[in-house]
């Protein structure tokens, strides 16, 4: 076994822990420290479960299209892309993912209520878009070349073209 699936085996579920455990509860913890406000609302605790729901849902459709193309993890930090996906939910949206992951994020703000919440998904947001901008699309380019730039004129990165 290589080292990068290695660290991909031992650090992905702790990394996982932290972004979906570990700072939502830091998150809360401070948000009931500074006596923040704490919202409550049916209507939204109903569309934050739907967001967690889809998002989780679309998180492992995504991770299982990569499995299927021979990786051990979606990360091309970690592991090299063998196949160049462009099937299922790729076909409208570079980042499908990602943009799962900002949903869940969202949702947990939705469900909890804790107002620092709302801070996660913008920081999320931005730290992902600096490391697709600035490692995966990079890497992706260097490795499909032409296929990789024809797929970005004609799919968009964030927002799901229908």
């Amino acid at each position: 076994m290589n080292i990068r699936k290695l660290i991909s085996f031992t650090l992905a579920p702790l990394i996982v822990s932290v972004i979906f455990i570990g700072i939502p509860l830091l998150l809360i913890f401070l948000n009931n420290y500074f006596r923040f406000p704490v919202y409550s609302n049916i209507f939204f605790r109903i569309i934050g479960w739907i967001l967690i729901i889809v998002g989780f849902s679309v998180v492992t459709y995504s991770t299982t299209l990569h499995i299927k193309t021979g990786r051990i993890t979606p990360l091309p930090v970690i592991e090299q892309p063998k196949k160049f996906i462009v099937s299922g939910l790729y076909k409208y949206c570079r980042n499908p993912m990602y943009v799962a992951e900002i949903g869940i994020f969202i949702g947990l703000f939705f469900v909890l209520g804790y107002v620092l919440l709302l801070t996660f998904p913008i920081i999320a947001f931005i730290m992902i878009h600096i490391f697709i901008t600035k490692v995966e699309e990079p890497e992706l380019h260097k490795v499909f070349e032409e296929q990789y730039m024809k797929y970005t004129k004609t799919v968009p990165r964030w927002i799901p073209k229908i």
